[in-house]
């Protein structure tokens, strides 16, 4: 009678650790689907910010793509596809918005993992401070991740015309003040192209998606002047890292 207590308890202890491990899993699944898109959001800061100063020793190994139409909501694959091909891809810059916490680095071209590591040119050849310098980057709908709180300010009211946008090749500091922003078609990229205009009258262009993917959020602001790297403020300098 005993020998039969003992097995009989060990099965039952055996069965209760099962029912345990089934209610832990099961916590984990439901809080992963509840949280999904703010999980999603983190893995997002993380590739993105991952070694984001040394990303420009980086070799190009890969050609750019350039074609929008192709471009594809974030997902975990596809994060993950960046982390691991991260190396592989040269930043050739940064943007950085203190008002409105963005730090990416930029990338040539908006293929999907150019667009998972940060914010893409959106044309071949385009410089910093020259013509109409077009940067597209996604829009994780968080508030705080890639082009994200560009999209929160502007749908809450409070991205204002002045903004200070910083860009750095690495080199020099380029400044850029917000002009004017509002919602657009996302068949709408010819305002992302050069024009004469813009020879003499230097611009940035932001693009990102509106939460529902059928629209774009598109800033346009003015240059207004350049210095070198070296000699920008420790308030400039310290926006970026390098």
């Amino acid at each position: 009678m005993a020998q039969v207590s003992v097995k009989h308890k060990k099965k039952k202890n055996i069965g209760t650790i099962v029912a345990v491990v089934i209610l832990i899993i099961t916590g984990i699944a439901i809080y992963c689907v509840a949280n999904f898109d703010r999980i999603q959001g983190q893995a997002a800061n993380y590739v993105s910010e991952k070694n984001i100063n040394n990303q420009r020793h980086n070799k190009q190994k890969k050609k750019p793509s350039y074609d929008m139409k192709a471009v594809k909501p974030v997902s975990p694959s596809s994060l993950a596809n960046a982390y691991r091909h991260r190396r592989d891809y040269q930043a050739v810059g940064q943007i950085a918005i203190r008002d409105q916490n963005i730090l990416l680095n930029i990338y040539q071209g908006v293929g999907n993992l150019e667009l998972n590591l940060g914010a893409g040119t959106m044309n071949r050849d385009q410089k910093m401070g020259e013509g109409n310098y077009a940067l597209a980057g996604h829009n994780m709908d968080d508030g705080r991740t890639f082009f994200s709180p560009l999209y929160t300010a502007k749908a809450r009211g409070y991205l204002a015309n002045g903004t200070s946008i910083f860009l750095t090749d690495y080199k020099k500091v380029y400044f850029y003040k917000i002009t004017s922003s509002r919602f657009i078609s996302r068949y709408n990229l010819n305002l992302a192209w050069n024009n004469k205009k813009f020879k003499k009258e230097p611009v940035i262009s932001l693009f990102t998606c509106d939460w529902t993917g059928q629209g774009r959020l598109f800033i346009r602001g003015k240059f207004t002047g350049s210095q070198s790297y070296n000699s920008a403020s420790n308030y400039v300098r310290s926006s970026f890292k390098i």
